[in-house]
């Protein structure tokens, strides 16, 4: 039986409208201001902006400069996001209805687990790139509920979590897939607008100020695209444990 992909979609909304205020204070510290000092102190990656389409060599030593030059922010904005996820979830999904302050102490508790957890999920999705789009496809339908079981069921094994995060998706690979690129692409899409505007504004020098509200626009789409999957993956996780 395929997910009520709407009816998940109308209960994270119903989160949203109930407790907008802390969602909003826990979405501020670890999505907002990560990513909007990410775009403030990121190397500018010049190289990789003047490197020729035709010289992959060339493209791919730029973009290895690029990422070793700013991993420690890379790292950082990562686990700051994996933090504020956790966070939502424990408030979403514990029945005790803990205050912002117990719900952050447990994801720091299982954050060992949650990095190891995402870990393997970024290396499945690099190993089914690799092996042409459809197993990557597959690896992110499949993987949806990892981080929502981790929090909400920390009786069980990490080996025994992860396998029944995988359990629960089996057969809802199409729709879970179409609602991530959903989210996904739709978020892009205003990013990509945003983006296009502050490249035309500073061509030419730029005014910082602009390019700083810009930053900050483009921090607020990545954020509520954070909050939107986090509360979303919860809600299916609901449904799908309940069936099951």
């Amino acid at each position: 039986m395929k997910i009520d992909i709407g009816a998940a979609c109308r209960e994270a909304l119903g989160i949203w409208r109930r407790d907008r205020d802390m969602i909003v204070a826990v979405s501020g510290v670890f999505f907002f201001l990560p990513n909007f000092a990410l775009a403030l102190f990121l190397s500018r990656g010049d190289d990789l902006a003047a490197a020729q389409p035709g010289d992959q060599q060339a493209m791919v030593d730029a973009l290895q400069a690029y990422l070793v030059g700013n991993a420690h922010w890379l790292v950082l904005q990562a686990v700051a996001e994996l933090v504020g996820i956790a966070t939502l979830l424990a408030l979403v999904l514990d029945p005790a209805r803990p205050s912002v302050r117990d719900a952050l102490l447990a994801a720091f508790r299982r954050l060992p687990l949650l990095i190891v957890a995402m870990l393997l999920i970024y290396a499945a999705k690099l190993a089914g790139l690799l092996l042409f789009v459809l197993p990557l496809l597959y690896v992110i339908g499949r993987v949806f509920v990892v981080l929502p079981v981790l929090i909400a069921e920390p009786q069980r094994r990490f080996g025994d979590a992860m396998q029944h995060a995988i359990t629960l998706t089996a057969g809802q690979v199409v729709p879970l897939l179409a609602l991530s690129g959903l989210l996904y692409f739709g978020a892009q899409l205003v990013v990509l607008l945003l983006s296009g505007t502050a490249g035309a504004i500073s061509s030419g020098g730029g005014n910082p100020v602009t390019l700083a509200m810009l930053s900050a626009a483009v921090a607020a789409v990545g954020a509520a695209m954070s909050v939107a999957f986090t509360l979303v993956r919860a809600t299916v996780y609901r449904r799908l444990s309940s069936k099951g």
